[in-house]
């Protein structure tokens, strides 16, 4: 089988809705996992899940829904923290250091800010 391209994929979207405007058509296992792939490799890149549905031709609902049904169900789980004491001292030094699961370290934030921050990222 050759491999799938976003316009590819949208070809065959377009071929299974018959000219439809409504309703969704039945989207092989294949079909999804490609867009799948792609909205996460979009995601990586910095770009939002809507861009990648439009790409897709897709609704953004749609995107999210196969994401979640094809996720790691404890990727939303909290994760354990471990404090260093390099860590405490950082933090009575001049801030709290934040290091993310992809290894970025952010440095001299206060706890309001280190929240915020937080809160964004999700």
């Amino acid at each position: 089988m050759k491999a799938m391209t976003v316009e590819g994929f949208r070809r065959e979207v377009e071929r299974r809705r018959g000219g439809r405007r409504r309703g969704a058509p039945r989207y092989s296992e294949g079909l999804v996992a490609f867009a799948v792939a792609h909205v996460r490799a979009a995601r990586s890149a910095g770009r939002s899940l809507h861009a990648a549905a439009s790409e897709l031709g897709l609704s953004s609902m749609t995107l999210g829904a196969w994401l979640k049904r094809t996720s790691d169900p404890s990727a939303g789980r909290l994760r354990e923290v471990v404090v260093s004491p390099a860590a405490s001292e950082t933090a009575r030094t001049g801030g709290l250091e934040i290091t993310t699961p992809c290894g970025h370290v952010i440095r001299g934030l206060g706890v309001a800010e280190a929240a915020a921050l937080l809160r964004a990222l999700r």
